[in-house]
């Protein structure tokens, strides 16, 4: 997945987790669950294939883990506790980055996702000539909707994220709208 999925995807799970659970939506947690969304990636592959690009090469390591999502957890509800409910946003990214992990497949790399349960070296990836060669495989695959003769799964993925971004939009600006009108 890449980045509109992720955001997009991940928005669209915790609006309805937010209304499942009667939670006020706030723009606050949504900026927190919008930065978890991406967290990982903004952490690992600046790390894994710009930094470490001639030794590992690979865009998943430590902010791929549960150990990290689970960390993320515990200092929220550490805060939340002493802070009470102004400081949940913390959670939220815990769960969007939890959120991440599933929509990477992340239980594909046991190795990686299970961090350091398996050893305290990462998987090897693709060493590129120069770290921009990834990033542009990665975008032209992404943006290629077919791999062989089906969809491809990233296509599709950031299709269906932009699609929710759209509608979470249109949808808040129509509410403020509404509210502007009526207060009138």
């Amino acid at each position: 997945m890449f980045l509109f999925g992720h955001l997009g995807i991940t928005l669209g799970i915790a609006f309805l987790f937010f209304r499942i659970l009667k939670i006020e939506q706030d723009r606050r947690l949504y900026l927190f669950v919008l930065t978890g969304a991406i967290l990982p990636d903004l952490i690992d592959k600046p790390v894994g294939e710009i930094l470490l690009t001639n030794s590992i090469s690979n865009g998943r390591l430590f902010a791929h883990t549960l150990l990290f999502a689970f960390i993320l957890l515990l200092i929220g509800t550490y805060l939340y506790k002493r802070n009470g409910s102004e400081e949940k946003g913390v959670v939220f990214l815990s769960f969007a980055s939890f959120i991440h992990l599933c929509e990477d497949q992340m239980w594909l790399s046991p190795k990686t996702l299970f961090y350091p349960v398996f050893g305290f070296d990462f998987p090897q990836g693709v060493v590129e000539e120069h770290w921009w060669d990834y990033f542009l495989r990665v975008f032209f695959g992404t943006y290629s909707p077919l791999t062989g003769a089906e969809l491809s799964f990233t296509f599709v993925s950031e299709l269906i994220g932009i699609s929710i971004l759209l509608i979470f939009i249109f949808y808040y600006l129509y509410r403020t709208s509404i509210s502007r009108w009526s207060s009138r």
